[in-house]
């Protein structure tokens, strides 16, 4: 029945582990390591039993046992660690962000660029922003239509992304950090302008960059 047991729960923590890693659950991949945790307790009590009935080395049953409690402990502090990482932000995984930049590169052309690509996860959100640049003389309905587009040809790709995109003219770039061997360089959110671009009424010049 032991036996009959370890089986069944693996297979049920098999199905746990995946429903948790496609639904992004914690919780359930909480029950699923607990449910593997029983499988090894199991596995180890029974190689005691078999381990000393076999041999008669009385040892095999306490080092079995001090087995079991250390693969507690680890599945223990690591799911502590994982629910810990929950409460954090992060950037997304490594496939989720080749599937974003799949999904702009189909967009991007000469009269449209994407940078300053930043994205983080939260429990089960995804989010993603970005600055798009487009031709200046673009009209503002035109220019939102196609950022709507890229909304949602990104969300198509990642289901449940949330994307915040900030249009920009293509002459303009923001400079996000400061790179720190250039101490002179434009501070953190400054916006610069690239020469030939014109601003009309405006009081100073920038600097080009």
């Amino acid at each position: 029945m032991s036996v009959l047991s370890c089986a069944l729960n693996g297979l049920l923590a098999w199905v746990m582990f995946s429903a948790a890693k496609q639904h992004r659950s914690i919780a359930v991949e909480a029950d699923a390591r607990h449910l593997l945790t029983d499988v090894w307790t199991s596995v180890g009590v029974v190689v005691g039993l078999v381990g000393v009935a076999m041999t008669g080395w009385l040892w095999l049953d306490a080092l079995a046992a001090i087995g079991v409690a250390l693969n507690i402990l680890w599945e223990g502090g690591h799911l502590v660690w994982r629910s810990a990482q929950g409460l954090t932000d992060e950037a997304v995984e490594p496939e989720v962000l080749t599937q974003i930049q799949q999904t702009m590169a189909s967009f991007d052309q000469q009269t449209i660029r994407f940078d300053h690509v930043m994205t983080r996860r939260c429990g089960q959100r995804r989010f993603v922003d970005l600055h798009m640049h487009m031709p200046s003389g673009w009209k503002l309905g035109r220019a939102a239509a196609v950022r709507t587009e890229v909304e949602q040809a990104l969300m198509q790709a990642v289901p449940g992304l949330s994307a915040t995109i900030q249009l920009l003219p293509t002459e303009v770039t923001c400079n996000v950090h400061r790179k720190n061997s250039d101490p002179d360089g434009p501070r953190q959110g400054d916006w610069v302008m690239r020469p030939g671009f014109r601003v009309k009424g405006a009081r100073r010049q920038l600097r080009a960059y």
